[in-house]
């Protein structure tokens, strides 16, 4: 393979690898934003843990975590 297309096609894997990491981060911080409005609404813990798949603790943490980050 020519060196060039080697460096070409490794530039777009690491700018699809960048735009893949953006949206799995944003996609986290929604999910996290989900969790802790569905709280806030009155969803109980248990609840969210059997939507999400999450342990109790897992959730509590998981929102605690976001609370403590955003201040």
């Amino acid at each position: 393979m020519d060196p060039r297309e080697v460096r070409a096609r490794l530039d777009a894997a690491l700018r699809e690898r960048e735009a893949a990491r953006k949206a799995a981060e944003a996609a986290e911080a929604e999910f996290v934003e989900a969790m802790r409005d569905a709280l806030a609404a009155g969803v109980t813990v248990t609840e969210v843990a059997e939507l999400t798949g999450y342990h109790r603790n897992s959730v509590r943490r998981i929102v605690d975590s976001a609370d403590e980050q955003n201040g």
